[in-house]
């Protein structure tokens, strides 16, 4: 869990006190008000484990999509949807290390930022299934944008240009 550069540590360590903390078991009791798809989950914890669990899919994006329903305007849900996509996160962290637009710590910081805005901007009504997946390729592309204007001074041209 403690791999990789600082900033993710330091994600990973300030979860292990939010996520089984009584203000996030309030939050989501008041969360699953409206969202049944979280319904029953003791700890802000057990619904990151709940999401990321195999075997699973449909369930785990039907609570990814009423979290990131309720990110939109609650910091809280956007930070427990950021540490579901953590595994992403990091492994785009690795791809990205070699671009050279950025040290490794740099990277992870864009990653990060980068997934944190989308997950606050998500298109859930263009976009209610597959959201882990979506969430990530959205990251990705702003990233590799980010990090090709960084090297080459400008943004890549759009193929159908």
């Amino acid at each position: 869990m403690d791999s990789g550069p600082g900033v993710l540590r330091q994600l990973d360590r300030e979860w292990e006190r939010i996520g089984g903390s009584a203000r996030g078991r309030v939050a989501l009791r008041r969360w699953a008000e409206s969202e049944p798809a979280i319904v029953g989950m003791r700890s802000l914890a057990e619904v990151v484990e709940r999401i990321n669990e195999r075997g699973n899919p449909k369930g785990s994006d039907a609570m990814l999509l009423a979290l990131v329903r309720v990110a939109a305007t609650e910091d809280l849900a956007a930070r427990t949807v950021l540490q579901a996509m953590m595994p992403s996160v990091k492994n785009l962290t690795v791809k990205f290390c070699t671009c050279g637009a950025w040290c490794p710590e740099e990277t992870a910081a864009v990653v990060a930022a980068a997934m944190w805005e989308r997950i606050r901007s998500y298109p859930i009504e263009r976009r209610p299934a597959k959201v882990a997946a979506n969430l990530t390729l959205d990251t990705r592309q702003r990233v590799w944008r980010t990090g090709y204007k960084q090297v080459h001074g400008r943004l890549p041209r759009s193929k159908a240009a």
